[in-house]
């Protein structure tokens, strides 16, 4: 007696059908449109190298500055920029370098942190010698430990000359020990 089907009801299953699968694609079309982005934001860095300060030489100052037999010339390294994953902050002071040439014309750059805690060193121009104010180490005019706590000599930084320009390559080494390790 009863009728399995009718014929009205294939036409309503069709529509309810085809509704919900509207609905779930637009739910879906919509959570990707919010998700795509929200993942590619958060997954940008990932394999990039984005993290930015002094790896590039900065330029310090004019080669004919720098005149042998003279005291060491403190200058201040400045990165252009540095860069995280999203933000670019300019101008950034990075450390500074006591700069020197030779007897024999050879330009040394070394860094003003002292090996033992990170304090600035200066020059002792009456001493002729580099002293670290925080405890008393104290270092020959080639950077040569000489006194005091610290357990090694002021780091050597690299440097190029180009078109009467000096650029050094800051490196930040570890401090404390006898070994120099970049930071």
């Amino acid at each position: 007696m009863a009728s399995s089907s009718s014929s009205d009801d294939p036409p309503a299953t069709t529509r309810r059908r085809f509704l919900k699968i509207a609905t779930c694609s637009v739910g879906c079309g919509l959570g990707a449109a919010i998700a795509v982005p929200a993942v590619g934001y958060l997954l940008y860095p990932v394999g990039r190298r984005l993290v930015t300060t002094g790896d590039d030489p900065i330029d310090a100052i004019a080669a004919d500055r720098i005149v042998a037999g003279a005291p060491p010339v403190r200058v201040p390294l400045v990165a252009a920029a540095q860069r995280d994953a999203w933000t670019t902050v300019r101008d950034v002071p990075l450390g500074a370098a006591w700069l020197r040439r030779t007897d024999g014309g050879e330009l040394v750059a070394l860094s003003a942190v002292c090996p033992h805690l990170g304090c600035a060193v200066g020059w002792d121009d009456g001493g002729k010698i580099f002293k670290c104010p925080c405890h008393e180490s104290a270092f020959a005019v080639d950077g040569a430990r000489m006194a005091g706590p610290a357990e090694r000599g002021l780091d050597p930084l690299p440097l190029t000359v180009a078109d009467g320009r000096i650029r050094i390559t800051w490196v930040r080494y570890k401090t404390g020990g006898s070994r120099r390790e970049p930071g």
